[in-house]
């Protein structure tokens, strides 16, 4: 049963809301020393935070799987968002309320559905609206909203127009920052007051919650928009803005149990100097988890999931906001602030699996009670405050934006359990870049089927990489039997076949009169075996007796001088001659196996008469 309903808030929960943007003056102190500073306080930390604490989900949390398709929850939170622009005023950009900060915190909700389903529809007319809310306040001052959507926008757009509008923002505020020349000086142009000289730390880094000059309280929502242009822009003055605020909120208003106090004193002319007000919504939480989100995915920053796990696990059992069922039930928008800053974490996929799981199962409850609870039928579009329920009846800013964080930030959710695409549980540093603006419906269809063309092509280029590799061995075993079968094979001379040449000790062969008698024998086996060139042959004499043999050696016939000599394809008629050729030197082959020369014989003479 969902917890009754009650306000969480005080006499500031409507201050508390929305807070001008966190930007600090330009600092002098370098780079690397505020880095330094910022991974030594994480380590501090992290010393009484509970090290990788397992998360799992309450079993008394109320429906935390969500059944809707994801077809299904664009639908629902396409509704909503257009409920809410239609609700816009036209000349100005405001809601009917007049809350400047509300319509800007809805402006940033517009890209966000463009990214997630992946189309540009509402580029347009947020482009217009920006420029209807700018000329109600030139320049967006006192209110980071603008900054921050218009740095969101830019993510998702990649037009520079936004880019522009977030660093006017980003440029207005700045002065509600103190530098840590300011706080070392104990004095800021924009406050009638001193600055206390330092309270469990400096003060630099610290946003003012409001621009009256004699406001002194210093609050927590500081980070969103310099971290998301460091984050897309790569700038060192946003990274370092934002390393400051970070350090500001460790320092000052991070509890021990993980909870980010609302805000903190910063005049040195009242008694309450340094004091923290307590105020217990989870906004400064919220927010403190979206900038620790980004800032570690900045390259050069250090990796701490044990932080971030132990404020998520404070923030999300907390029963100051939420009963035992989950279910967020304060009068405020800390559940916007909540699910923003996991969403955000979720959207990076930059954490453990298990921590993936619990933030999709915390904001499947928060969904399912919005839609189940906060609104009257399926059919509607207007949601109330309260998800505990009852439903709202008439359009509010506030109430509609809150609600439809949560519808937006289940769109994104993975159906079937969450797995880490990574192989680490820790939240690895990566680069990021600016995204290219999302792709129109067509635009998907092509980038589709380029990816289905090239897949074919890789498919092919494998299947006939395989084919060639096999052609190949096939190839090469076909030639070795080939080979084999070839030395098996009876000896058969013919046109193409090498040459056979009696060779006899280097001695006699060095006889000019033996040589001379040689080729001219040569010559007239030629002419009458056109069809083979012969280097010698052997010949009978009565010393044959003796068993000396000549040693046989081949030369080919593919010189040009023997392919001058004789045809290439012996006539039809002397195929009769080729077989007394062969046989004869079949008998030849007998009488070398048989019989063992002798090298210090000397071979039978030769005699003219004894042809062939």
């Amino acid at each position: 049963m969902s917890s009754p309903l009650k306000s969480c808030v005080g006499q500031n929960a409507i201050a508390l809301e929305f807070h001008v943007l966190n930007i600090p003056r330009t600092l002098s102190l370098p780079g690397v020393r505020m880095r330094l500073v910022f991974i030594s306080t994480l380590f501090a930390l992290s010393s009484y935070s509970v090290a990788a604490q397992e998360l799992k989900p309450s079993a008394d949390w109320r429906s935390p799987i969500i059944t809707l398709s994801k077809d299904d929850r664009i639908s629902i939170a396409d509704y909503a968002l257009q409920e809410a622009i239609s609700m816009l005023n036209k000349t100005n950009g405001q809601f009917s309320d007049g809350r400047y900060d509300a319509a800007g915190a809805h402006y940033a909700q517009i890209p966000e559905f463009d990214r997630l389903t992946n189309q540009t529809t509402y580029k347009d007319t947020l482009k217009n609206y920006f420029k209807l809310a700018e000329s109600v306040k030139p320049g967006f001052l006192d209110d980071k909203n603008y900054g921050y959507a218009a740095a969101r926008a830019y993510t998702v757009y990649g037009d520079q127009y936004f880019l522009d509008i977030a660093q006017t923002s980003w440029t207005s505020a700045r002065r509600y920052t103190i530098s840590p020349e300011q706080a070392a000086s104990g004095t800021i142009e924009t406050k009638q007051f001193n600055l206390t000289s330092s309270c469990n730390a400096t003060l630099a880094g610290g946003t003012y919650l409001s621009t009256d000059p004699n406001d002194s309280s210093l609050d927590s929502l500081a980070s969103g928009v310099s971290a998301l242009l460091a984050e897309a822009t790569f700038n060192q003055m946003y990274i370092d803005a934002a390393i400051e605020s970070a350090n500001f909120i460790q320092s000052n208003l991070l509890t021990q149990s993980n909870i980010v106090w609302g805000t903190i004193e910063s005049s040195s002319n009242q008694t309450s100097s340094c004091s923290l007000i307590p105020v217990v919504t989870p906004h400064g939480s919220g927010s403190f988890i979206e900038g620790l989100v980004i800032l570690v995915g900045i390259p050069h920053n250090i990796s701490m999931e044990s932080l971030l796990r132990s404020v998520i696990s404070a923030v999300t059992t907390d029963l100051m906001w939420q009963g035992a069922d989950g279910v967020y039930y304060c009068l405020d928008s800390g559940g916007h602030y909540i699910v923003r800053g996991l969403a955000s974490l979720y959207e990076r996929n930059t954490t453990s699996s298990d921590l993936r799981e619990y933030i999709k199962e915390y904001i499947g409850v928060q969904y399912n009670a919005v839609i189940e609870l906060a609104r009257s039928s399926n059919a509607s579009a207007i949601y109330g405050l309260a998800w505990t329920g009852p439903p709202g009846t008439s359009f509010d800013g506030v109430l509609q934006l809150s609600a439809l964080t949560v519808l937006l930030g289940a769109i994104q959710l993975v159906d079937g359990p969450s797995s880490n695409s990574s192989a680490s549980s820790v939240i690895p540093t990566s680069s990021v870049s600016v995204s290219p603006p999302p792709q129109s419906s067509s635009g998907s269809a092509v980038a589709s089927s380029a990816k289905k063309d090239s897949a074919r092509i890789i498919a092919g280029s494998v299947v006939g990489g395989i084919v060639l590799l096999a052609a190949l061995i096939v190839g090469t075993l076909f030639l070795r039997k080939l080979r084999r079968q070839r030395n098996d094979s009876p000896l058969v001379v013919d046109g193409s076949s090498p040459m056979l040449i009696p060779f006899t000790t280097t001695q006699n062969m060095a006889s000019s009169g033996i040589l001379a008698e040689q080729h001219r024998r040569n010559q007239v086996k030629s002419a009458r075996f056109p069809g083979v060139a012969m280097g010698g042959e052997p010949s009978s004499s009565g010393d044959a007796d003796n068993g000396s043999v000549g040693m046989v050696r081949t030369e080919p016939t593919a010189s040009p001088r023997n392919q001058a000599a004789s045809p290439e394809n012996s006539p039809p008629g002397d195929r009769r001659e080729h077989t007394l050729l062969e046989e004869l030197l079949r008998s030849l082959n007998d009488r070398m196996s048989r019989d063992r020369w002798n090298a210090e014989e000397l071979p039978p003479d030769y005699h003219e008469g004894q042809a062939m």
